[in-house]
């Protein structure tokens, strides 16, 4: 039934909580592929601005390493328990990002995690998992933050 499925990450130990569902699902229903997938903003482009463009690249430069390397090191641990994984960086808001991989690449489902946030810290920081979850034409499996 799935035979793509994307797994969004954010560099945090909680989003990694996804990983352990993915890795039951990938071997329960004998999915083919697992899509790794980090978005980062843009630089804000006053700041970019306000940096020379020199040390603006840079930048950019040292975070897409960092996020390759991120991803390459989870990537080598799924591929150790047998599953065929490989990584997307994005350079996009997070929610659309994810959204937008989804429907221009055939993925069949989406597994992430939620950081639980509530009150305040929702507002200021919005959800991930719940816009994509509300905006996604595909399934979506959201790990609460408590499953650990």
């Amino acid at each position: 039934m799935y035979k793509k499925m994307l797994v969004p990450l954010d560099g945090s130990a909680l989003s990694e909580t996804s990983l352990n569902h993915v890795i039951t699902l990938v071997k329960g229903c004998n999915i083919p592929e697992v899509i790794l997938i980090k978005a980062r903003e843009p630089l804000d482009t006053g700041v970019r601005q306000r940096l020379n463009e020199e040390l603006a690249q840079k930048l950019d430069e040292a975070y897409n390493d960092e996020t390759e390397e991120y991803l390459a090191r989870i990537a080598e641990h799924l591929n150790g328990q047998g599953i065929s994984a490989r990584t997307v960086a994005i350079a996009s808001s997070a929610a659309n990002g994810i959204l937008n991989y989804a429907r221009e690449n055939g993925v069949d489902i989406i597994v992430m995690s939620s950081h639980g946030r509530t009150g305040i810290a929702r507002w200021a920081f919005g959800s991930v998992a719940e816009k994509v979850l509300r905006q996604s034409d595909i399934p979506v499996l959201v790990i609460p933050h408590k499953s650990v």
